[in-house]
């Protein structure tokens, strides 16, 4: 996220640079015949691609190997690749800087969205929907998405990069994190408590535990990375940073929800519940407590914390399970941020910063460039990336896909798939990344977690599963399901400010709030004024994407 500021804050200047010169004449021709593709000499395909290591590098795996192999096979030719990798941490500011200065490597992965139509328009970036008449699988993956090629590609019908693709064949509409508290299964038990489906029942619980155990807080956050308050945004039907609302893109630290939720949860610090350092624990702070029993409660859990924490713990009495989120009766099923479309498509990320990959204009041979990255988009390649190799890493019994005993028995199963080049480990992405994620490895892979639900008990379930199931589809976030909106480079600019300056002093006050060092009462105004001032034109940006948004 540091990373992400950083480069925020240099955009404004990127563009202006690259704005300035750096023009290229490199852009292939439009009138080339349909379907025709250059000559290679000595039929090899030679270029150079730059993408980022997150972690283990895809160098010599199993499925890197595999990948080039079916590569040429495809293509009829021998692939000549110079591959420059970069710690996926410093990638994204390298990236800007890079774009700057128009010495563009032939193929790179790309991760700033909108902002490269700067750099297609310059000339620097070929345009890629030149070259639909070689692509065979991409055009799938834009049909599977809302809008289609009206989000895949700009309204001149330009397009400067290959967005990365998501395969969710077995319609799983989980999330990932934010969806559930996580309980001490093993005290509520002992009390013969429950967690809480509603927020009376979660203020009744919090002051059952405080009574039971008078020298613990009940309640603490996960992380000082993640806001405390984003565990119950879903809740109040508001969110804590732009979003799209269903109806309207709107920000929503300065709605009235966004104020009810900082006054409940206020409500809650202020009878003990809330641990005082919830705003300063990081991530080793806060787990050494949850596995040494100092808190009881936590609001923000991403998929396998419960479960990390049940191999860490001092006392093997404890257990540490999830719940959906309790509801307030006042706006129904709590949302649930980052649910997975169904079926084949393009992520389309709310902040406008689509991953993806592209090409330099200048880049030799674009046309077999361009059919190689639509390649990766195939049902074969995309098997080959997220699940491996059959009979090494996965199995397959009609037609049912599992990874191998060898795999999940591993003591990091993820570090295992990652060693053999399998994407969907995330922790190792081959071939040239962003690459389409298939959601059913993903699942695959994770374990399963103590959950509990009022139909179904304590039980055994996956993150992803079960929060799809417990809050159905009225818990999908509308912003998951938002609309294109169609920017230039200084509009998606301005986007980009407006998150990050205001988002800023959202985060600081709101803290402020929980804390009653700022009453909302008499301080609110004023902080509304803070953020509406701390870009600009704040109403006038919202206005800017509520006109640009195709409905």
């Amino acid at each position: 996220m540091k990373a992400v500021r950083v480069a925020v804050g240099v955009l404004a200047m990127v563009v202006v640079i690259a704005g300035c010169g750096n023009k290229t004449t490199g852009q292939a021709s439009q009138t080339r015949e349909a379907g025709a593709m250059s000559a290679l000499t000595g039929n090899t395909l030679k270029f150079s691609a730059s993408i980022p290591n997150f972690g283990t590098s895809p160098t010599g795996t199993l499925v890197q190997e595999e990948w080039k192999k079916r590569m040429e096979a495809y293509l009829g030719c021998t692939l000549d690749i110079s591959w420059t990798l970069t710690p996926w941490a410093d990638y994204r500011n390298n990236e800007q800087v890079i774009l700057a200065s128009g010495n563009l490597p032939d193929v790179f992965t790309y991760t700033w969205g909108n902002m490269i139509n700067a750099y297609g328009e310059d000339g620097q970036v070929l345009d890629i929907a030149r070259y639909r008449d070689v692509m065979s699988y991409y055009p799938r993956f834009i049909e599977g998405t809302p809008g289609k090629e009206a989000f895949a590609y700009n309204a001149d019908g330009t397009g400067y990069y290959f967005m990365d693709g998501f395969v969710n064949d077995d319609n799983y509409t989980g999330a990932q994190s934010f969806t559930g508290f996580i309980y001490r299964f093993d005290v509520l038990q002992k009390h013969n408590l429950f967690p809480a489906t509603t927020l009376a029942e979660f203020d009744a619980l919090c002051a059952r535990l405080k009574q039971l155990y008078p020298n613990l807080y009940v309640i603490n956050n996960t992380a000082d990375s993640y806001a405390f308050y984003r565990g119950f945004v879903g809740i109040f039907h508001t969110w804590d940073t732009l979003y799209w609302n269903g109806n309207a893109w709107a920000y929503g630290p300065v709605e009235d929800n966004f104020r009810e939720m900082l006054r409940y949860i206020n409500k809650l610090y202020a009878a003990g519940y809330i641990d005082p350092e919830f705003a300063t624990d990081n991530s080793d702070l806060a787990t050494e407590k949850a596995t040494t029993g100092k808190n009881l409660i936590w609001t923000t859990a991403w998929a396998g914390m419960a479960g990390a924490w049940n191999d860490t713990k001092i006392d093997p009495a404890y257990i540490y399970g999830l719940a959906y989120l309790p509801q307030n009766p006042a706006y129904g099923v709590p949302w649930k941020w980052g649910s997975k479309l169904p079926g084949t498509s393009l992520p389309n990320r709310a902040d406008g910063n689509n991953f993806g990959i592209a090409i330099s204009a200048r880049a030799p041979n674009p046309e077999w460039i361009v059919k190689l990255v639509d390649y990766q988009y195939s049902p074969e390649m995309v098997e080959l990336q997220n699940w491996g190799v059959e009979g090494v890493t996965y199995t397959k019994d009609a037609g049912v896909k599992r990874f191998t005993p060898e795999i999940l028995s591993a003591q990091n199963p993820v570090q295992a798939l990652a060693n053999y080049g399998v994407t969907s480990s995330a922790a190792c992405r081959t071939g040239i990344p962003f690459t389409p994620q298939d959601f059913t490895p993903q699942v695959g892979q994770i374990r399963e977690e103590m959950w509990w639900s009022p139909g179904d008990g304590y039980h055994m379930d996956k993150y992803w599963i079960a929060s799809a199931k417990y809050g159905g589809p009225e818990s999908i976030c509308p912003t998951d399901m938002a609309p294109i909106v169609r920017l230039t480079a200084d509009e998606s600019t301005a986007r980009a400010q407006l998150v990050n300056a205001c988002d800023t002093i959202a985060k600081e006050r709101a803290v402020k709030f929980i804390t009653g060092e700022l009453s909302l009462d008499k301080d609110w105004d004023s902080y509304v004024n803070a953020i509406r001032y701390a870009v600009d034109d704040f109403q006038g940006t919202l206005d800017m994407l509520n006109t640009n948004t195709v409905r």
